[in-house]
């Protein structure tokens, strides 16, 4: 009996053993973080260097398993406080120990580039004493940010939001304006002000307005929340976003956030009505036909899975146009532009998830043709087709002529529904952005161009009108027909791939002879990068110092060289021309002076590589040039013999005398020379000493400082100070 007993007692004892000996063990860890990254080591003892299994089962998860030498098993799970990306994790095993064994260094990326202020979300028991932080891979630099009580501070307008009482707050609710926002993120500071301005105006207007009153508004804490704010869509940064829910069983649609109250009251009340207006038959349409672009559906009925498809693209879509519904009958989904005399018949499929339908209404739900202005650059944005505008002249107008560019440019547009969106902009605001399309040397209008998208660095094409192509801008346009035919063929041409781009381009020449400097523009670069003869090519900016002399020092350096018809001489005005960036190392604005060789490019081979004059590298005297031109060239003519015929030019035909400066040419105020002694003034006894304007008049010194920014027409004030400074009472 008594050795029956011990057995049991040994069996008890072992059984706590083998259970405990299944149960892996947990790690230890340190973490430290920069802005961008979380340092997390994971500590093992005897940790066998193969077995090391790492990785990110989600966002804000990190995994760690791995065995011992001894094989005793590790393993750790950990829920991070905040998201990473997941595909940008790295990790090692360490050669170097640390005193809680063998170092294993795994590198996070953060989702959002800010200081965290724990590892984990829940650091709970089981963590007690096993996550310590890494000062020596901490940027000291990162401050503590402020998170400040958003809900707590309005909550008798604002609901907090949680994956627990999300179906509960839209079943309540006829609408429901979402914040997703993360407590320390600072880039929506002011959405989210107005976001709660919003709220107490909705409340109050709750008070009068049916429809007020059944909506909500409600915030998402997106660090606490994180899987509903993934679904939700939460980021930080400028590009700030509210959602809106509508029903319980309809998905949220995102609502741009905005800076004022008002605002964010004219975007909801987008969502007040439903997305879709049921009608009875056909004949209810009309009047909304007459002021919306309209979109009817006919289904079998509201059960119809097409139906819902329908409605979801109608709620992504509200506020853009009106869409109705009749049920009882199938037929083609139709859409009626606004103010045109044709709709558009859908013949895709209604068997994804709405994207087909979305297509094809977004770029059809615009007009052919409409005037632009700011407030629809994000509707260009959102629809992410190129764009093609006709800029018109709005302070000569002409009705009749504007009429028929109108028209044939509306017959282009309805041959690109879809592939390019049209727009009509006024001279008087948007004439600027003629240059970018190189249509400014000389502006002439109407003109027409295309961006590759409606963002401000865009790709540009421009469309001139030369004299192959009409003999006037206004002839042009006047034969609607062959305007329409010719932009046809220019927009194909973009879209393929086949137009070149537009960029900033002085006039092309039309005079040049031998002995001129052949002033090259963007519009003639072929002459720098396929030459059919060498060039001495001079690089300059026309707000060079000593720019009228520097441009006549060109001139007559290409007079004496006429006779040498190996090369010619030529020039490009870098702040006038884009230029492309690898083919000269220069900024646009450079105000240097700077000569190359360019070699002409063989037939059927590359050009060779230009040469640019070094001693020195900029602003070289005209002989160092002839002498750089010489060695390059190889030609007959020798520096002894040039240069005194350049410098006889230059004596003879010597540069314009610059215009006085834009001030009147106060410069040392000799232009005062008439006033005299300005003796009729007496000796401006009355103002006495000029003592009682005490602190009103600034030293004139400091004037300089404070108006220097002025530049270009004013005289230099802390010049004007010294010469003035003498001047006594009686002379003043």
């Amino acid at each position: 009996m008594a050795t029956m007993a011990n057995r049991a007692l040994v069996l008890l004892a072992i059984i706590p053993l083998v259970l405990a000996a299944g149960k892996p063990t947990m790690p230890r860890f340190k973490w430290g973080q920069s802005k961008e990254q979380i340092y997390l080591s994971v500590m093992v003892r005897d940790l066998d260097r193969g077995s090391v299994k790492v990785s990110l089962p989600s966002a804000g998860e990190f995994s760690f398993t791995a065995t011992t030498t001894k094989g005793e098993e590790y393993a750790a799970t950990l829920e991070l406080r905040e998201d990473v990306k997941i595909e940008d994790l790295k990790w090692e095993v360490m050669e170097r120990t640390d005193k809680w064994g063998i170092v294993t260094l795994c590198i996070l990326n953060k989702a959002n580039a800010h200081r965290w202020d724990l590892l984990v979300s829940d650091p709970d028991k089981k963590l007690k004493g096993l996550v310590l932080k890494d000062y020596s891979r901490e940027d000291q630099a990162l401050e503590p940010e402020e998170e400040i009580p958003y809900v707590d501070d309005n909550s008798q307008y604002v609901t907090a939001l949680t994956a627990k009482n999300k179906q509960k707050t839209i079943e309540k609710f006829s609408t429901v304006l979402v914040n997703v926002r993360y407590p320390w993120c600072s880039q929506c500071k002011s959405q989210d002000e107005a976001f709660i301005k919003a709220a107490k105006a909705a409340k109050a207007k709750g008070k009068k307005d049916k429809r007020w009153k059944k909506v909500a508004f409600a915030v998402l804490d997106a660090r606490e929340e994180r899987k509903l704010a993934r679904e939700l869509g939460a980021k930080c940064d400028y590009s700030c976003e509210y959602r809106v829910f509508t029903g319980p069983t309809e998905d949220s649609v995102p609502l741009k956030a905005q800076w004022s109250e008002a605002e964010v009251l004219n975007g909801l009340t987008k969502f007040l009505g439903p997305a879709v207006q049921v009608l009875k038959d056909v004949g209810e349409a009309a009047p909304l036909k007459e002021k919306n672009t309209t979109c009817l559906g006919r289904f079998a009925s509201e059960a119809s899975p097409e139906f819902a498809l329908y409605k979801k693209v109608a709620g992504l879509m509200r506020g853009e146009l009106v869409f109705a519904a009749i049920f009882g009958e199938t037929a083609p989904v139709e859409l009626w532009p606004n103010k045109q005399n044709f709709s558009f018949k859908f013949d895709g499929s209604l068997k994804d998830n709405g994207t087909e339908l979305f297509d094809w209404i977004k770029p059809r739900s615009i007009p052919l043709l409409q005037e632009y202005d700011w407030q629809l650059r994000e509707t260009y944005e959102k629809l992410g087709l190129p764009l093609a505008k006709v800029w018109i002249d709005d302070k000569d107008k002409n009705p009749s002529f504007e009429k028929i560019v109108r028209h044939a440019v509306r017959r282009v547009a309805k041959k690109f529904i879809g592939k390019i969106a049209f727009v009509e902009v006024k001279k008087s605001t948007y004439s600027y952005e003629l240059r970018d399309f190189g249509l400014n040397q000389p502006e002439v209008y109407p003109a027409f161009g295309i961006a590759s998208n409606s963002s401000y660095n865009a790709v540009k094409y421009g469309f001139e009108i030369s004299s192959d192509v009409a003999e006037s801008a206004e002839a042009f346009w006047k034969d609607a027909d062959k305007a329409s035919a010719k932009l046809v063929s220019f927009c194909e041409e973009m879209l393929a791939g086949t137009w070149p781009e537009a960029h900033e381009s002085a006039a092309v020449q039309t005079n040049w002879t031998q002995g001129m400097v052949k002033k090259l523009s963007w519009k003639s670069y072929k002459e720098i990068s396929n030459p059919e003869k060498p060039l001495l090519l001079e690089l300059y900016g026309k707000y060079r110092g000593e720019h009228e002399k520097k441009t006549k020092e060109a001139q007559h350096l290409a007079t004496v060289l006429e006779t040498s018809d190996s090369f010619h001489v030529a020039s490009l005005d870098t702040s006038d021309n884009y230029v492309p960036a690898g083919d000269f190392k220069r900024d646009k604005y450079s105000s240097d002076t700077e000569w190359y060789w360019v070699p002409a490019k063989p037939a059927g081979a590359e050009r060779p590589a230009v040469k640019k004059l070094m001693k020195p590298k900029k602003d070289a005297p005209i002989k160092t040039v002839l002498e750089f031109a010489l060695k390059q060239s190889g030609a007959s003519f020798t520096v002894e013999e040039l240069y005194p015929k350049f410098e006889k030019l230059m004596v003879d035909d010597p540069p314009a005398t610059p215009p006085p400066s834009a001030a009147g040419g106060m410069g040392d105020m000799g232009g005062m020379g008439g006033m005299g002694d300005m003796g009729g003034m007496g000796d401006m006894g009355g103002m006495g000493d000029m003592g009682g304007m005490g602190g009103g008049m600034p030293d004139m010194g400091d004037l300089a400082g404070k108006m220097g920014g002025m530049g270009g027409g004013m005289p230099d004030m802390a010049d004007l100070a010294s010469k003035m400074g003498g001047m006594g009472k009686k002379e003043l």
